[in-house]
């Protein structure tokens, strides 16, 4: 009977070992609970944009998981114990090359809870014509999240007519709606010079000109979420090297992460 409890104990044991990840062991993720959540408000902001099934309030280590579930291969972490971000790389055959898709999650060192999401499509050999995946990607991001940002909607928004600069977009959008400061800030950073417009494209589409980058937005609630698909401009130099990258991010509950306690932070000091 003795032995039979001892082969049974083993027995959980041994499946305890094989239930955790060794991703759960890893120095620059062993710190984070895979089940821990942001609070329950988070849950309410529903309609969110997710990269590879990501989104922004994500738990880093339950979602390198999975990533590694979908064949991604684990790169840097940066920051060793204390890292706030780690790559995954994504490589199929292409032509002749390969495509590769480097997906990088940004988290909260002390929560582990992701605060932005990026993903970059490169091809091996740069002298291969980079437009066909572009045009490929961005059809498949209108099939997912709907159309990005129209002209229409830039004059509706900003109550502006004609050309539209970046600058008197960002003015308009301030004077007809309320604006969160991280979202505002984060228009303030693409208006990078004088050049920083909103054009019209072929299909009515708002392409943003922001120094050698053009780029289309899908935004929600007043830019408080927002995901870019960028790209040099086919006249630019080494198009082909910059590739593809969309960039993902969720203001509010990026805010609430950073607002969130965590067991990791070290509690004030009182005298």
């Amino acid at each position: 009977m003795l032995r039979l409890l001892l082969l049974i104990s083993a027995m959980h044991t041994l499946t305890a070992i094989a239930a955790v990840h060794p991703f759960e062991n890893l120095s620059g993720l062993k710190r984070f609970d895979k089940s821990a959540t942001l609070p329950q408000q988070a849950s309410k902001l529903t309609n969110q944009f997710d990269i590879k099934g990501v989104k922004v309030g994500d738990n880093v280590l339950a979602q390198a998981i999975q990533l590694d579930a979908q064949g991604g291969e684990l790169g840097r972490i940066r920051g060793g114990y204390r890292s706030d971000k780690i790559q995954f790389d994504f490589t199929q055959a292409y032509k002749d090359t390969s495509l590769n898709q480097k997906l990088a999650l940004y988290f909260n060192k002390d929560s582990g809870f992701i605060n932005r999401i990026n993903i970059k499509y490169l091809l091996k050999d740069s002298y291969f014509d980079i437009a066909p995946i572009k045009q490929q990607t961005f059809n498949a991001a209108v099939l997912k999240y709907g159309a990005p940002l129209t002209m229409d909607d830039a004059y509706s928004m900003s109550k502006q007519k004609g050309n539209l600069s970046l600058e008197r977009f960002i003015n308009g959008l301030l004077e007809n709606n309320t604006v969160s400061p991280t979202a505002l800030a984060y228009l303030r950073e693409k208006n990078i010079s004088r050049s920083a417009k909103l054009v019209k494209d072929e299909e009515g589409y708002a392409l943003m000109h922001t120094g050698f980058d053009r780029c289309y937005l899908w935004q929600k609630d007043t830019f408080n979420q927002v995901l870019s698909f960028c790209f040099f401009d086919k006249s630019g130099a080494n198009v082909n090297g910059r590739g593809i990258e969309l960039d993902l991010y969720n203001f509010e509950i990026a805010d609430l992460i950073a607002e969130t306690p965590t067991p990791n932070t070290p509690l004030p000091l009182t005298l």
